[in-house]
């Protein structure tokens, strides 16, 4: 039977009103009181994170590879910890790193989820990266794991700061090519290595992994779309205007309040990308329902310098996924990043260093 109350404030409205913010990240961001007027992330304990980050670097330690904690400090607020992993190689030439920027919602360097055990996608890219002769720099996100700093209000363009802080500390490292630094964002990373890229045009290259050519408020307004006219049990397809205007007043309420959410409603990654020069590889998923597949061709359209690939079967999270509905998430079995997607990032950046192609047989071994 039909609910037919969907214009009653509730927990239910508040989760609609938020649902841009719920899929984008997965549930990192949740409602924090039934009016949905504010937003609150949820972050991993510091203890838990620091353990599943512990049993993640011991397990890599027999690794052909270099690995080593660091910080490095943003301001007097914030100081961000993660780790720098290189390949073991002989020879004096120096080595092109990759930074790895994480989505939505509090993340440690691992891309590790509470809600999806055994998902850590910065692990199985780094390690596939180091592999292929990249050195590789992931870090836990402000206020998680081993960083300091608060992960509440944090913009996209202070996110893009913090890279910037990065790719800094990268050129200054023996051993790293400072002309050769890519970055690598994956959903909200995207754009801030758009922003960062438009800042430095001294990056060497990027790699956009499930990226929006939208601004946030046109993402939000089709993801609340999407999820109303998927759940006919809750909202009658008679009901379905109402609830959507009601939700888009809630949503920019909410946006008042919220500096986050309020940036992201207003930065256009199509604007900030044709300022961009690198080249630029842009990944997505066909299956991916928080952000239209058609949207990596849109966002390559505008890029002075980028090629689109769309890869069949995989939703947002660059997993094997033949529904990408993010409310199913969990009862995924496979947790670990599309092989396709690892080879296709890999293929780009090899071909722009100039190295052989990549073999797959030479991949590190991913150890949980």
């Amino acid at each position: 039977m039909l609910k037919r109350s969907p214009l009653k404030r509730s927990p239910r409205w508040a989760l609609l009103a938020l649902a841009s913010i719920t899929l984008l990240s997965c549930n990192d961001r949740l409602p924090a009181s039934q009016g949905g007027t504010r937003v609150r992330p949820r972050v991993l304990s510091p203890p838990a994170v620091r353990d599943a980050s512990l049993a993640v670097s011991r397990a890599r330690s027999d690794s052909p590879t270099h690995h080593r904690e660091v910080r490095l400090r943003v301001d007097s607020a914030v100081t961000l910890a993660g780790e720098f992993a290189w390949p073991n190689v002989t020879g004096a030439a120096p080595t092109p790193a990759v930074l790895l920027l994480s989505g939505s919602g509090a993340q440690t360097r691992d891309g590790a989820r509470a809600e999806l055990p055994g998902y850590y996608p910065f692990t199985d890219l780094a390690d596939t990266l180091v592999a292929a002769g990249f050195a590789v720099l992931r870090l836990d996100d402000r206020g998680v794991g081993a960083s300091t700093g608060s992960p509440s209000g944090a913009t996209t363009e202070e996110l893009a700061r913090d890279a910037s802080a990065a790719v800094a500390w990268l050129r200054g490292q023996p051993g790293v090519d400072p002309a050769r630094i890519a970055l690598v964002g994956h959903s909200e990373g995207a754009l801030v290595a758009l922003l960062a890229a438009r800042r430095d045009p001294q990056l060497w290259a990027l790699g956009l992994l499930a990226a929006a050519s939208r601004p946030g408020r046109e993402i939000a307004r089709w993801q609340r779309a999407t999820l109303v006219a998927s759940d006919v049990n809750t909202w009658a397809p008679t009901e379905r205007n109402a609830v959507l205007a009601r939700a888009e007043v809630e949503a920019e309420a909410v946006a008042t309040t919220d500096r986050w959410l309020r940036t992201w409603f207003a930065l256009d990654p199509r604007r900030i990308a044709r300022d961009v020069s690198q080249p630029t590889l842009v990944v997505h998923g066909e299956n991916d329902r928080q952000v239209p597949a058609e949207q990596a061709d849109e966002l390559a359209a505008v890029l002075p310098d980028a090629r689109a690939v769309r890869l069949p079967h995989l939703n947002h999270l660059l997993l094997t996924d033949f529904d990408g509905d993010p409310r199913g998430y969990v009862r995924l079995t496979t947790r670990r990043v599309s092989g396709d997607v690892q080879r296709t990032l890999v293929t780009f950046l090899t071909a722009l260093n100039g190295s052989p192609p990549f073999s797959e047989g030479n991949r590190t071994q991913k150890n949980r």
